[in-house]
Formats: structure tokens, C-alpha cells, sequence
């Protein structure tokens, strides 16, 4: 029988403010390490203002022990574990077997996100998979938990109905490029419309940007439960994230200086305060809760945090600490009015600023395969007569092949999706291969992977019809994930031949 999952009760529950905390297992299967975090889960199940402990999934692109391991220990100790549900290195059939496994350890509260690049480990550089991207899980578990879940034999699975499954996404509305963010809110919607049961921000520090995000959610009338993002930075951590090294995180370097001095003066209590002053302002923001993380933090630390907010709130204490650093030149969805709040009606989208031959290659298309078009309409019946034949099908894939890679580097997966991506290849351009948008891992425009190249969808923005929208962006259904078997074939005869 499934127990009560205390985590999305809190979450549903009007006016409760839900707290949950970041717990990272290191490499091992024991140790001081994970003890360490069993201590702190026992002492946060006896304080009772924590929710869910959340567990990471190989962060930083690094193998560790499996969630899995620390979330049964949850259980046992009588906590809801929230587990990170990365997709880097699960093929379809894997996701859908770690979907099986916690609803069956009845681990019901999943955090859907693509994950790290992985990193160079045993005998050199793991082989990322990401075989199905974040929009396409949710819908995945969606349909199971419908009991709709279609398997290789095309029969829907209508045993397999899973009513507590509580999947969540991710957002970060800290990024600092135009196309880096409307890309992000575009992707929420998409989650949001795949099934997505609740949100966690990225990790920031500026005030407007967790502002702008309630904005964006209740003018897109998304009603689900917003948790933010609150990290509890070690200055070393802070300098790293400052640099670069962790994956879709910018800090400030008037951050950094203020820890700086703070480490000067010996102040260690300064950064829990700043988190409890943030927490403060989240609350008045309208989020349901805060996702709380940090390093070198033990349980004390955390209980200092939470009692400091209640403090506040009770009117006990005041803090009279700077818990706001925006990123210089950071693009803003909304413009500013005064402070940190936020006019509702958004700036002006400016994509198409580089369009390159899209106009070329949209006429080509719409003269080849669309069927108002009589060369379309020849060309299909051309791409139907060579698929009846081997020599001809292996004459007509050889040109096509050669054409695509000339013009789009094509890699020939068999279902082209160049019209989508304003005719650059994902599946060369993209080192994710992702079809339906970006990861969240790209800084400051350029790639989680190459960080000396632009990311793949901030140059697919870049090309888009400059009258482009938001609403135009998320209108079409989010591309399925892509048929393997396709591989090596011809897409001109699949597309014709009605296979994709």
C-alpha cells in the first residue's frame, strides 16, 4: 500500500511554505560521508520542518553512489526522499526501468532534469546518452501514470497505473542572455504541458529574477507549486561557480567580494544569515517553498537558518544583511519599474538577428515536400518509387547524405528535424542532441561542453523569423523522442513513406 507522500502534501497544501534540503553522496557505498548524511536526515526528521531530503544523481558529470542507495535509508528513517532523475546517462529503456524501480520502493517524488556532460572517469571520457530529453520523460511518466505506457509491441501497458508518482522540473530564470532565457520559460511550458507536477528554480542571488519568474507563472497560468533555489555557497564553491565550473551557474563578483571580506573578518555565520534574509524575500515573492542547498553545513547550521526566518517573520530579529546580486547586464523578460518588482508586460523579443540562409532553405522545403507544391508532390512520388528498390533506395540515401552533410553536417538519424531548429542539426550541433531546446547548462550564451562556442540554441534563436513569440515558440507539440531503428536510413523516404 502506498504511504501518504508528506513532501507533495505540503506542497498542495494552501498557505503551508515547504522546505526540503540537498543532500550529494560521494563515491563509495559507506563511510563517513554517507553516515554523515544519515545523521543529518535523522536529525531533520526530528525537527519536522524539512519536508524532503533531495539526493543528487552523479552531479558535476561524476559517478557516485546511485540515489537509490540514500533514498531507501530515507525511507527507513521516515522521510520523503526527492530524487534527482537525471537523463545523461539512462537510454529510454533504462528511464523507464528506474520509473518501475522507485515506484516500487515507493520512492514516488521524482526530479526530472537532463543532468551533467559527463566527465572524463575510468579510462577516459564516459558516453553521454540523453537519449530522451526532460519533455520527453514527463510525458514518458505521465503516460504510465495513466497506465497508458506503449511498449515495443505498440500495446498500451494497462497494468502498470502508478497514481503517486510527483514529477517535478526545473527552471532557472538566471540566465544572462535573451535567447538563454526565453528558451528557459519556453521549455517550463512545454514541462509544464507534459505533465510536470511542480517546479525547482536554479540556484541565483538576484531578487528580481526569482520576481520575474511568479510574474511569468501567473500570466502563463501556471498553477503549479514553485519552489526557489536556495544555495548556501562556501567561498571556495562560490569562487567555482563564479569561474565557471559548475554547469548554468553564474554568481556575481560582488557576491565573491563580499564573502571574500566576510572570511577576512572571520564571519562564517555571514552566508547563513544571507540565506535566511533570501528566504525572507522568496516568501513575500508568492513561492510555495525553497529547495535549500550548500556545502561544509551540517543540521545545526540548517536549524540556525530556519530559525532566523521565523525569527524575522515573528518580528524577533531583523537582518541587516545583502542578499541581493544581480549580474551586471543581464537581460530582463520583464522591464523594471522601481526596486526589485516587476511590470507585467514583457520586453520586446528581438530573435532573427542572424538569420543566415533560413529563407533559402524554407523555400527549398516547402517546394519539395509540401504537397501544395507540385515539385512536392513529384519529389514524394520520386522518394516512394526508389523505396521499392534496393539500389535505387541506396542511390537516392547516398545523395541525400551527401547533400545534408555539405549544407547541415548531417549525422543521417533518419528523422530530420531541421525545420524545428531553423535548419542547423541537432544531432551535430548540439552535444546533448537535444531536439525540443536547450539544457539549462549553458553560461553566459556558450555551451555547457565547448564553453569557447555559442550554445546550439542560442544560434537556432539567433535565425529565428524575427517576428517570432514566446506563444509561437511552444505552440507546436514538443518532437517525440527519436526512432533508433531510423538510423542510417533515408529521411526523405521516411517522411514520405509516413514513418516519421
Amino acid at each position: 500500500m502506498s504511504k501518504t507522500n508528506l513532501f507533495q502534501t505540503s506542497l498542495i497544501c494552501p498557505g503551508e511554505f515547504t522546505m526540503t534540503y540537498e543532500l550529494v553522496p560521494g563515491q563509495g557505498i559507506g563511510g563517513r560521508q554517507v553516515e554523515r548524511l544519515l545523521t543529518f536526515a535523522e536529525q531533520a526528521k526530528t525537527d519536522g520542518r524539512i519536508k524532503a531530503l533531495s539526493i543528487t544523481d552523479n552531479p558535476g558529470g561524476h559517478p557516485a553512489l546511485a540515489p537509490v542507495a540514500i533514498g531507501s535509508e530515507l525511507l527507513r528513517i521516515g522521510i520523503e526522499p526527492l530524487i534527482h532523475f537525471s537523463l545523461k546517462d539512462k537510454n529510454r529503456n533504462q528511464v523507464a526501468s528506474h520509473i518501475f524501480l522507485y515506484q516500487r520502493l515507493q520512492m514516488h517524488s521524482l526530479l526530472v532534469m537532463g543532468g551533467d556532460f559527463p566527465k572524463s572517469d575510468y579510462y577516459g571520457q564516459a558516453k553521454p546518452v540523453f537519449d530522451l530529453d526532460t519533455i520527453q520523460t514527463l510525458q514518458l511518466m505521465q503516460d504510465i501514470k495513466n497506465g497508458c505506457y506503449q511498449s515495443s509491441s505498440g500495446k498500451d501497458s494497462k497494468s502498470a497505473v502508478f497514481l503517486a508518482l510527483f514529477k517535478g522540473c526545473v527552471v532557472s530564470p538566471f540566465k544572462i542572455t535573451e535567447p538563454e532565457q526565453v528558451w528557459q520559460y519556453a521549455k517550463l511550458l512545454d514541462k509544464v504541458r507534459a505533465g510536470a507536477d511542480f517546479i525547482i528554480t536554479q540556484l541565483g542571488f538576484d531578487i528580481k529574477k526569482f520576481a520575474e519568474l511568479m510574474t511569468f507563472a501567473r500570466q502563463e497560468n501556471i498553477n503549479l507549486p514553485i519552489l526557489a533555489n536556495v544555495f548556501i555557497p562556501s567561498l571556495p564553491v562560490a569562487r567555482a561557480m563564479a569561474a565557471g565550473w559548475v554547469p548554468g551557474v553564474v554568481l556575481a563578483e560582488a557576491l565573491i567580494t563580499r564573502m571574500n571580506k566576510e572570511a577576512t573578518s572571520g564571519n562564517r555565520q555571514a552566508r547563513l544569515d544571507r540565506a535566511a534574509a533570501l528566504i525572507v524575500k522568496i516568501k513575500k515573492l508568492g513561492y510555495q517553498g525553497v529547495h535549500i542547498g550548500g556545502n561544509d553545513l551540517d543540521f545545526a547550521d540548517l536549524r540556525y537558518v530556519m530559525d532566523t526566518v521565523e525569527a524575522v517573520e515573528n518580528g524577533k530579529k531583523s537582518l541587516r544583511v545583502l542578499c541581493d546580486f544581480p549580474i551586471k547586464s543581464c537581460w530582463y523578460f520583464y522591464p523594471a519599474s522601481s526596486g526589485n518588482t516587476v511590470r507585467a508586460q514583457p520586453v520586446r523579443l528581438t530573435p532573427g538577428t542572424a538569420p543566415g540562409t533560413v529563407k533559402i532553405h524554407n523555400l527549398i522545403h516547402h517546394m519539395l515536400f509540401s504537397e501544395q507544391s507540385v515539385f512536392g508532390r513529384v519529389f514524394g512520388r520520386f522518394c516512394l518509387f526508389c523505396a521499392k528498390g534496393k539500389t535505387r533506395t541506396a542511390l537516392l540515401r547516398i545523395t541525400e547524405q551527401c547533400l545534408k552533410r555539405l549544407f547541415f553536417n548531417c549525422r543521417m538519424c533518419g528523422d530530420c528535424t531541421l525545420t524545428k531548429s531553423a535548419y542547423l542539426c541537432p544531432q551535430s550541433g548540439c552535444p546533448k542532441q537535444l531536439v525540443n531546446g536547450p539544457c539549462g547548462g549553458s553560461r553566459k550564451g556558450n555551451c555547457e561542453v565547448y564553453p569557447d562556442r555559442p550554445c546550439f540554441w542560442v544560434r537556432v534563436y539567433k535565425r529565428l523569423d524575427p517576428q517570432t513569440t514566446l506563444a509561437k515558440l511552444t505552440d507546436a507539440a514538443a518532437l517525440p523522442p527519436k526512432d533508433w531503428a531510423l538510423k542510417n536510413t533515408s529521411s526523405w523516404i521516411n517522411y514520405f513513406s509516413r514513418k516519421k
